[in-house]
């Protein structure tokens, strides 16, 4: 009977403390090695969501931005070069940081704008939003628009195109010399006539007697520090001063991270449709940067 309960204690006693320090190293290993793993697998998809994230935000605003392009019938800006100045107004480009401006300009901006779509109609009231006149080609003089009678847009332009009391887009460095809102004798950034110059005076478009009746209403795209900025017309009084008219408008960030905006009016001979040149790039860190772009026909969606 005495070996039997010698063998019983011995099962009873277990593991000694040498195999159980030694199962403890070896669990530890164990885990170290499953942590390590662990920790590049949520590294890695952190990195996976901050790309996918610039990327599907930089599409956005590139979508944005080519989408206007395509409705619209009017280059606004980027202008044609001007050959009394010493840098390009066809192509601006802005990057954050700063790069030097160009020439004498004393700042580099970039800025992108076009007209409002000819077929945008948000209170559906029949006619387009930019028909600011709501006139229309009367083909069979009845003085109704019956069906095939387009819409007259953009048309009877006053002198001052954006109806928003400044020299050129109200708010915006037009000419690309780092000023905004600037006219002078040897600085002219004058209303949105796409070559630079002074538009000149007005005429009766329509032939109705009536002159300054509709008026351009520029959509904009431009950088404010690293956020990219969407700004639309508003038909309604926006600056509480009782009117509406071109300084009223909103305005929304479509993109932050932004370290590069060009744009670029490419140059064009005879009759062809103008071609709108977009690069975007947003950058989170050294290692997460995406960069798009696009070259969009202007009017092309119409």
């Amino acid at each position: 009977m005495k070996p039997l309960v010698i063998a019983s204690r011995l099962r009873q006693q277990g593991l000694t403390l040498l195999e159980l320090l030694g199962a403890v190293a070896i669990l530890s290993l164990l885990m170290a090695g499953l942590g390590g793993l662990i920790g590049s697998a949520l590294e890695l998809q952190s990195e996976g969501q901050t790309k996918n994230t610039l990327a599907h935000e930089a599409h956005f605003a590139m979508t944005r931005m080519t989408e206007s392009v395509q409705n619209s019938r009017h280059l606004l800006l980027p202008l044609v070069d001007n050959p009394d100045t010493s840098w390009s107004e066809h192509i601006r480009v802005e990057t954050v940081p700063a790069s030097p401006p160009e020439g004498s300009s004393t700042l580099a901006t970039a800025v992108l704008a076009v007209t409002l779509s000819p077929r945008q109609d948000l209170d559906g009231d029949g006619w387009a939003d930019a028909n600011n006149d709501k006139d229309f080609l009367d083909l069979n003089n009845n003085g109704l628009r019956d069906p095939g009678e387009a819409e007259l847009i953009d048309e009877d332009l006053d002198a001052d195109h954006t109806r928003d009391g400044a020299p050129g887009i109200i708010g915006i460095d037009d000419d690309g010399d780092g000023s905004v809102d600037a006219s002078s004798a040897s600085n002219q950034a004058w209303d949105n006539d796409e070559q630079g110059g002074n538009p000149g005076s007005s005429s009766d478009d329509d032939g109705d007697g009536q002159i300054g009746e509709d008026s351009f209403e520029p959509v904009v795209y431009y950088l404010s520090g690293d956020q990219l900025i969407e700004r639309w017309p508003s038909f309604s009084d926006q600056n509480g001063d009782s009117l509406v008219d071109g300084r009223d408008y909103t305005e929304s960030v479509i993109a932050e991270g932004v370290t590069l905006l060009r744009i670029e009016r490419v140059p064009l001979g005879g009759s062809r449709a103008q071609l709108v040149d977009i690069t975007l790039t947003l950058t989170q860190d050294a290692d997460n940067s995406i960069s798009l772009q696009r070259r969009v026909r202007l009017g092309g969606g119409l």
